[in-house]
């Protein structure tokens, strides 16, 4: 217990005028002997007793009554320390943090935890002391300061509360509680942080480094005010994860995903239905997961059709729940028109099966003659000396399969080609001379260099598990091993120290067998062998034609840059020369939502770009380019699975150095909130039942008084 007023103890010393009261009337009593004294003596000593009592019983309720007062007027109250500021107006300094972040959206079915935050920094703002001044930061993975100085004018304070509203964004307390200290650095008087937030676990992954910082810093206190949005954790289900299965998306071809689905919730989830939309509409695939455990998780294949090229949006849903930004996942992709990959080879003859390119051009487009040049892909398949420096950016991927020596002005055409965005596969083999790719612009383009080939009679490729997406399918056991395929032949691929370079694949003997990495805006892959049967049965294995179908995703150049983000990650695409200058609009996600415009097309070096910065909400974002009626790029922002996790954590986690994945509290409430409905008194309410308590023990001396006064007369 404290006291808003302690000064006012020092009126206990007034309990000591009923006692001093007291024991003068003893010496104030006269004695006077008379004849009859003598009859009375017996009856005086027979009531001696009871007059005692009676005076200390007159004195105790005296001093009751005077120690009740003082302890009233001494406001006494089971608040804090840190609140008592509040209610002794005296001005001081505050950092209001206000959690903003997609738990915060978790609902009981009356409000969200970020509407009941809201509702009681609006509060805290109103109860502060005039002349106080305070700052507002609004908390998720990062931050934003609406007014990021402190400031007397708390309704200015107060009105961006009310306008703040709840993102898609993951939690990260740490750099607002940086920049809140930097805020009060230089306030006087008394300075403290306010954190209103549901106090989620995840939130506290640098708490070492925000306490080590609060250490450093004097004077400023941190309070965190959890909420929790009541109810029940028993249903959680979350949409995690959303990614294709298959490697390039086809106009009228089958297209597979994978949807990721999460029981963060108590009690395992049976029928659990997930649905997957084109475009917005109905609809088209559906699964249903029969049992999902708590903190489980299940992926689920949806297969659908896709229509015409261009922009298109997938949405994965489930059944709504108490926490709805984490039901439905979308994901965005463009299917490109048919596209012109190029395979240079060497040649033994005129037939194509003579060409050292014909496994892999015949795995590039697996169809028949007649339907090739409809196909995505159309492959043009060439030799070295067939090859001129200007037809390269024609093409999305080159394939160089056992080509022959290139001309210099090829090798530094293909370093410019990749530079500005191109594909390059080399699958070096036995036309490949000796020290060809040994020197400049060879040497900076590979992500490894390349030793003497060697025979390998035991050669073959490392089971799975595989990290690469590109091999991501043949960690499923049903599709079958790349370990059963033999290499005859290879070349070691030496790799380089400090060259940032990712190995997909390695032999059984752990040397790399593909070798890749980023070379400006494209994508260099080396092979340790060609596609050739004599080095390696691969070409022959059915594992072949999907692994250079997705080496084909992974490398082909694109112009509509990543169409899948993070909350607050800006979006940029290439998009023609001719829409320079044109204005920009998007719309953003919601049901209401229309276009906005944005900005222009910029000319950044020789290209023509759309830049997009607001990228807060989740879900399908349109931009239009000019005065279009239809959207010219679509892309998705798609949130953290971390924030479906609602364990939150004891609001003394800045107290304490106990490890926070230690202590996680329930989903559904805060560890420091009161299990029963009970709540400690205020001192309001103190003050009351005190003077209520004086009043009736005045009452009762008084009559007490009476009565022995009436005795005595008597």
């Amino acid at each position: 217990m404290n006291f808003l007023a302690p000064a006012v103890l020092a009126g206990l010393a007034a309990l000591s005028l009923p006692v001093i009261i007291h024991l003068l009337a003893k010496f104030r009593v006269r004695e006077v002997r008379w004849a009859a004294t003598r009859f009375l003596l017996t009856a005086v000593k027979r009531d001696q007793s009871k007059l005692r009592i009676r005076d200390l019983l007159l004195l105790l309720l005296r001093c009751a009554v005077l120690a009740l007062l003082v302890f009233a007027f001494a406001r006494p109250t089971f608040q804090p320390e840190d609140k008592i500021a509040l209610a002794t107006g005296a001005p001081f300094t505050v950092a209001v943090l206000l959690d903003q972040s997609a738990s915060m959206g978790a609902s009981d079915g009356v409000q969200t935890r970020f509407e009941a935050a809201r509702a009681e920094a609006l509060n805290f703002l109103a109860a502060l002391p005039a002349d106080s001044a305070a700052a507002l930061f609004l908390v998720h993975d990062g931050y934003s300061g609406p007014v990021a100085r402190p400031t007397t004018d708390i309704a200015l304070v107060r009105r961006h509360v009310e306008l703040a509203r709840l993102g898609d964004r993951g939690t990260d307390f740490q750099p607002a509680l940086h920049a809140a200290l930097g805020a009060l650095k230089n306030a006087s008087g008394t300075r403290e942080i306010h954190v209103f937030t549901d106090n989620q676990a995840s939130g506290w992954s640098q708490v070492a480094a925000v306490r080590q910082e609060l250490r450093s810093v004097d004077g400023v206190r941190v309070v965190l005010h959890p909420v929790a949005a009541a109810g029940s954790a028993d249903v959680n289900l979350a949409i995690t994860s959303l990614q294709p299965d298959t490697a390039t998306p086809v106009a009228g071809q089958p297209f597979r995903l994978l949807a990721e689905v999460a029981n963060f919730g108590d009690t395992p989830a049976a029928g659990v239905r997930v649905t997957l939309s084109v475009d917005g509409n109905a609809p088209s695939a559906d699964a249903v997961i029969d049992q999902l455990a708590p903190g489980g998780s299940r992926f689920v294949p949806l297969l659908v059709r896709l229509p015409a090229t261009g922009h298109h949006t997938l949405t994965a849903a489930l059944p709504p729940d108490r926490l709805a930004f984490d039901n439905t996942r979308v994901f965005a992709l463009e299917i490109a028109p048919p596209r012109a990959v190029l395979v240079v080879e060497s040649r033994s003859g005129p037939a194509p099966w003579q060409g050292s390119g014909h496994f892999l051009a015949s795995a590039l487009a697996p169809v028949p003659p007649e339907e090739a040049p409809s196909y995505y892909l159309q492959v043009e398949r060439k030799t070295a000396a067939e090859l001129q420096p200007s037809q390269l950016s024609n093409y999305s991927v080159v394939f160089l399969c056992d080509a022959g020596p290139l001309p210099p002005a090829v090798a530094d055409a293909l370093d410019d080609y990749v530079e500005a965005g191109g594909g390059l596969v080399l699958m070096p083999g036995d036309a490949t001379p000796a020290g060809a790719y040994a020197a400049a612009p060879w040497t900076d383009l590979l992500p490894a260099g390349l030793g003497l080939p060697l025979e390998l009679p035991e050669g073959r490729l490392a089971s799975g598990p595989y990290d690469h997406a590109l091999l991501s399918p043949w960690n499923d056991p049903a599709a079958g091993t790349l370990a059963a395929i033999r290499v005859n032949r290879a070349y070691p691929l030496l790799e380089t120290p400090g060259r940032d370079v990712t190995v997909p694949l390695r032999m059984a003997d752990g040397s790399p067998f593909i070798a890749e990495r980023a070379h400006g805006s494209g994508r260099v892959v080396l092979f340790a062998a060609p596609a050739v049967p004599a080095w390696t049965n691969l070409p022959l294995h059915p594992a072949f034609i999907p692994l250079m179908h997705r080496l084909y995703a992974v490398t082909a150049r694109t112009t509509s840059g990543k169409l899948n983000l993070a909350p607050g990650e800006p979006f940029q695409a290439v998009v023609p020369i001719a829409t320079l200058n044109k204005d920009v609009y998007q719309r953003v996600p919601g049901p209401d939502s229309r276009p906005v415009a944005v900005g222009r097309v910029e000319l950044v070096g020789t290209q023509a770009v759309v830049r997009i910065r607001d990228t807060s909400a989740a879900g399908a974002h349109a931009v239009y380019i000019g005065q279009n009626e239809h959207p010219d790029i679509l892309f998705a922002v798609q949130p953290p699975d971390g924030e479906s996790d609602l364990r939150a954590l004891p609001a003394d986690i800045l107290e304490t150095d106990v490890d926070p994945t230690a202590r996680p509290a329930a989903a559904n409430s805060v560890a420091s909130t009161p299990a029963s409905g009970w709540r400690l008194p205020d001192d309001t309410q103190i003050w009351t039942w005190l003077i209520i308590a004086a009043a009736v023990l005045s009452l009762a001396e008084l009559i007490c008084a009476l009565r022995a006064s009436r005795t005595a007369t008597t």
